[in-house]
């Protein structure tokens, strides 16, 4: 009996590697959208999509390791007059002086970017003096 046993568990030792699945299938399953992307995924400018620079540090030993160069973002909140409404969106500085050269409208049709999705508010337009 201990013999059949022993060929028993053999064999199902044999097929285990056929039954299971390999770690590159288990690997092929995963999307992007799911492995999280660090510590600076978020820092984005949500108009021009513009992330941290990849950079080295180098020593005075001159040994060299790599490094994240943040990007000089700033909550803002912006009035639309299509939209007839606030839109607050984290940006770039760069783009901020893109908007006020052209206005948040047009940068917004440049770069393709749907500023319903950042409407906060449909109150007065902003006073001018």
């Amino acid at each position: 009996m201990t013999l059949l046993l022993a060929m028993l568990f053999a064999v199902s030792q044999s097929y285990a590697y056929v039954l299971a699945p390999s770690m590159g299938a288990m690997r092929s399953q995963v999307s992007r959208a799911d492995v999280s992307m660090g510590a600076n995924s978020g820092q984005k400018c949500q108009m021009t999509g513009r992330g941290p620079n990849n950079a080295n540090s180098i020593s005075f030993s001159h040994r060299v390791s790599s490094r994240k160069q943040a990007i000089n973002l700033h909550a803002k909140k912006y009035y639309s007059p299509e939209l007839n409404g606030w839109i607050r969106m984290k940006l770039a500085c760069r783009t901020m002086k893109t908007i006020d050269k052209y206005g948040i409208d047009k940068t917004a049709k440049k770069y393709g970017v749907d500023l319903n999705k950042y409407k906060i508010s449909t109150s007065n337009p902003p006073a001018t003096a």
